[in-house]
């Protein structure tokens, strides 16, 4: 009878255990779940950004591509995607050198995720700050996608600074050539007297 008792009191005891361990297991993950809502709605929204470039200008580049996503996404009016992951690097190739390359990825669930480099020089002649938000800015249109709606018109318009003219320098006028000059090949050359001479002025 003791042993029957003690058996029964172990297997009790252990379902006890694993039932404590399942709820502490719950509780953990809604508790993670929970703190990462709360996060998300306290936190803005930002993009990954890696930038390949010096550490005071990687610093800059990354709060100017922080601020500027999330400035349009929000003037807009649509959501931002679930991941947007920003490369800023040295030079940007797809069988010839790009200003930027956009890249979206889907995987088995539907979602989308968006790559987007950014080229730091373009044909060996580097690129500001302030070409690569344009670059990002102009880019993110078509990461917003069908949020934005259906283009149905676009009006082009080019630039109104007008080109400055071509100086050309004047080029100065040669002296004619000494006739008492020796020619070049000319090795019996002599000098020709005119007979002229020097008379005196009169008063």
């Amino acid at each position: 009878m003791e042993t029957r008792k003690r058996k029964r009191r172990s297997s009790f005891v252990a379902r006890v255990r694993e039932a404590l361990i399942c709820g502490a297991r719950w509780c953990r993950a809604r508790g993670i779940a929970a703190w990462h809502v709360v996060v998300g709605r306290c936190r803005p929204w930002s993009p990954a950004v890696l930038v390949d470039a010096k550490r005071a200008r990687a610093r800059r580049l990354r709060r100017a591509i922080a601020r500027a996503t999330r400035t349009q996404f929000r003037a807009l009016g649509v959501a931002p995607p679930a991941h947007l992951l920003v490369i800023v690097q040295r030079t940007v190739h797809e069988d010839r050198p790009l200003s930027a390359l956009l890249q979206v990825f889907e995987d088995g669930d539907g979602q989308h995720r968006h790559v987007l480099f950014i080229a730091l020089a373009v044909n060996g002649e580097p690129v500001s700050d302030g070409e690569v938000v344009a670059t990002l800015r102009q880019q993110l249109y078509r990461v917003a996608g069908d949020g934005l709606g259906t283009l149905t018109l676009t009006v082009p318009v080019g630039s109104s600074r007008a080109r400055p003219a071509t100086v050309t320098p004047i080029r100065s006028m040669e002296a004619p050539p000494d006739e008492d000059a020796p020619p070049p090949d000319d090795a019996d050359w002599q000098p020709i007297d005119d007979g002229a001479y020097p008379v005196a002025a009169e008063r």
